[in-house]
């Protein structure tokens, strides 16, 4: 349509098809008034340029917004925010995508401002120049030329008429002729007139017309590049959410621990391959295998290292697989190989007890030299013996073991690392498998020289027995508690106007990790039903059916906090509209005096005897804003400045509440460059030892029928404090 508009005004011959466009403009405009209907016209057109240019300059200024945001993006994608990517583990990828999610926005918004700077902005700048504009400049110009001379003659005729009217006889007669001539000239005038203010009314309506059909298709646009960017970042979301959601929390934990697992194991079950030199006789291989021994363990290094078993195993690969060979008969034997070195859990070699594996019935008569068949491995595997537990003899024995921990300390001499013995490792077990090694021998002459070393996973039961616990360790075993009831307060005038006192439960568990803790501990909070609303955290704590004020604590999930105390309720207090008083500790009224130059500014505070609370305020303090350009301050007692901030902060003594106390004054002169107003103060305290709520916990011992100490948990520890909120106090 507009196309067709814009080809109708550069032919001035042809009509303009739809009646709409010409007949509104020429009802309106084709009267006897040319001078206004010409000027409400003009201005009217005067601001097709004006919103032409004030719209384009818009999307001007939101694209350099958004070119500012793609600028951040892209310093921001250049920063490095995870140090240590293998902190990552398997969230890596997560975190990948979250962080290459940048580079698709930066993408998406830089294309996006160059489709709208290109198809939005630049068009509607263009609309400004078009020919169209200018030409029908040009015309405005002759209709203003025509206008004038229309109300001239106009003018000129009503003068003329006037002045006949008055005449008679031959003047009238002469008036009436020149009446006669001005009304001709005023109606060629207006013939001419009307000729082209129609078509300039016509052309003025297609301009009208043509500005609001291109703005509207510049907005249109325009949303519709919104739409297309919206809709590829939210696929882009989409597919980023996916990828998060299919990272698994649990299976990562698992895979972290299986990874561990499969480490130690290998550490433990790594075993060294070694090959000698070629020797015609037995003692001379002999005494390489004791030179390299010594040479090897003991001379390179004093101390116990630790043996790569990866370098090692890729250094002596082909050793790894040497077995014995059987020479053929006439032959001397010409390779052997060393036994294995068996390696402990932590890396470290250990060391053979004796060279008696080396038989000398391995020698033939015949021959001087002897000859091994293939290699049997001998596997002897030590299980632990599964007892009978007595709690009676345990609870003996575990304070025989307080009393050993708490006599002073037996010197031992220990073997050094690194040269321990077989049987310091495996107990008198070490004795039987030599003599059990010792007949297999006689009883098989063709044998292997080594020994297998047993698996950790073995001997797990062993290595897994839990230490003998220390007294204060049973001592402490327990929950603790921690109580805060925060004031939050805001009055007017000495006079309260909004309370609310809220409340958190924290509890920490200490539970020695050998014992169950599977089993829930049962807490009743006592006078609950001063408690108007509460949120337990239900990952902690699940409420008994049936019993208010009664729940469950999960203590499976508060061990793996340790001794660090979590989160486990929420409540906030019922207060009593009547009684208010109850609820604040302090009587707090601030006196302003403002003056043009000055601010004095006097402070009353006094403990409030109607409180619940009577311990004592401790950490006590006031801060006050001041505006109006401080430039001195006088303080009593004498308080801090904050030159910055433009507030004063005042640290004063504990207050005790059970004590009747006076009125307590603190008094500030400021100057000031300018006039100063009332502000709010607001109040820091805490109360150590006391509750609002007068709430209480304990333990339900209903449920808890085993009277081990492990089994039957104490409140080792209840605090409890009231600490301010937002406490406000306005003048």
């Amino acid at each position: 349509m507009a196309s067709d508009l814009r080809s109708s005004f550069d032919t001035n011959d042809q009509e303009i098809s739809s009646d709409i466009l010409r007949i509104p403009y020429l009802q309106a405009f084709l009267n006897d008034k040319p001078k206004q209907s010409f000027d409400a016209i003009q201005h009217r057109l005067r601001g097709v340029k004006v919103l032409y240019q004030e719209i384009a300059d818009y999307f001007k200024e939101r694209m350099i917004i958004e070119d500012n945001y793609v600028k951040s993006l892209q310093r921001l994608a250049n920063k490095t925010f995870v140090t240590d990517r293998s902190h990552l583990c398997a969230f890596e990828s997560v975190w990948d995508t979250l962080f290459n999610e940048l580079q698709e926005i930066i993408t998406m918004r830089s294309h996006y401002i160059t489709k709208v700077t290109k198809e939005v902005e630049t068009p509607l700048r263009e609309k400004i120049t078009e020919p169209t504009l200018l030409q029908l400049k040009q015309e405005e110009i002759n209709i203003g030329k025509l206008t004038k001379e229309y109300e001239e003659r106009l003018a000129k005729m009503n003068k003329q008429r006037i002045k006949t009217e008055k005449l008679s006889g031959k003047k009238a007669e002469t008036s009436e002729s020149k009446l006669a001539e001005a009304q001709n000239a005023f109606n060629q005038k207006k013939e001419e007139w009307q000729t082209e203010w129609t078509k300039y009314l016509e052309k003025s309506q297609i301009v009208d017309f043509t500005r609001w059909v291109n703005i509207k298709e510049a907005l249109m646009l325009f949303e519709t590049l919104q739409v297309e960017s919206f809709q590829k970042g939210i696929e882009m979301t989409e597919r980023n959410l996916s990828k998060i959601m299919e990272f698994d929390a649990e299976n990562e934990i698992f895979e972290f621990c299986s990874r561990k697992i499969k480490a130690t194991e290998g550490n433990s079950s790594d075993e060294l391959n070694l090959s000698l030199p070629t020797h015609s006789h037995f003692r001379s291989a002999f005494g390489t295998v004791r030179r390299r021994k010594m040479s090897s363990y003991i001379a390179e290094n004093t101390q116990p290292q630790k043996i790569d078993n990866e370098d090692i195993h890729n250094e002596l690969k082909s050793s790894s697989n040497t077995a014995f060979n059987t020479p053929n008969e006439g032959s001397s034997f010409t390779e052997i190989s060393v036994p294995k070195v068996l390696i402990d859990s932590e890396g470290y070699s250990i060391p053979r007890t004796s060279n008696d594996d080396i038989d000398s019935d391995a020698f033939s008569d015949g021959t001087g030299s002897f000859s091994v068949s293939q290699e049997k491995t001998l596997r002897v595997e030590i299980k632990p013996i599964s007892t009978e537990v007595n709690e009676a003899d345990d609870a003996a024995a575990m304070s025989l073991v307080v009393t050993a921990l708490k006599s002073a300390p037996t010197i031992k001499n220990r073997t050094p690392r690194g040269r321990r013995d077989r049987n310091t490792i495996y107990g008198s077990e070490g004795s039987n498998l030599d003599s059990s090694a010792s007949s297999h021998r006689s009883s098989e002459r063709q044998k292997s020289f080594t020994l297998p070393s047993p698996s950790i996973s073995e001997f797990s039961e062993v290595i897994s027995h839990p230490r003998a616990m220390s007294d204060s360790e049973i001592h402490s075993y327990g929950l603790r508690v921690s109580i805060t009831e925060t004031i939050n307060v805001i009055s007017r005038g000495g006079g309260e106007i909004k309370l609310l006192v809220t409340g958190d439960i924290s509890i920490s568990y200490n539970r020695p990790s050998v014992n169950d803790i599977s089993t829930p501990i049962r807490i009743k909070i006592n006078n609950f039903d001063v408690i108007e609303k509460s949120a337990p955290n239900q990952s902690y704590l699940r409420e008994v059916p049936g019993s208010v004020g009664s729940y469950d604590i999960d203590t499976g999930m508060l061990s793996l906090a340790g001794d660090i105390p979590v989160a486990v309720m929420k409540y906030q207090l019922h207060i009593d509209s009547e009684n208010t008083n109850a609820y604040i500790p302090l009587q707090i009224t601030p006196h302003w005096k403002c003056e043009p130059n000055q601010l004095a500014l006097v402070i009353v505070y006094q403990a409030n005897n109607k409180c619940k609370l009577s311990g004592t305020l401790t950490d006590l303090s006031f801060i006050i804003p001041v505006a109006g350009e401080v430039e001195s301050v006088q303080s009593k007692p004498t308080g801090l400045w904050n030159t910055e901030k433009q507030m004063m902060y005042w640290q004063v003594d504990d207050l005790d509440l059970a004590v009747p106390s006076e009125q307590n004054k603190l008094l500030a002169r400021f100057v000031t460059g300018q006039m100063s107003h009332p502000a709010p103060a607001a109040v820091k305290f805490t109360c150590k030892g006391q509750l609002l709520s007068a709430i209480s916990l304990e333990i339900d011992q209903t449920n808890i029928k085993d009277q081990n100490v492990f089994d039957n948990p104490k409140l080792q520890e209840v605090e409890c404090q009231v600490v301010s909120g937002k406490f406000i106090v306005s003048p």
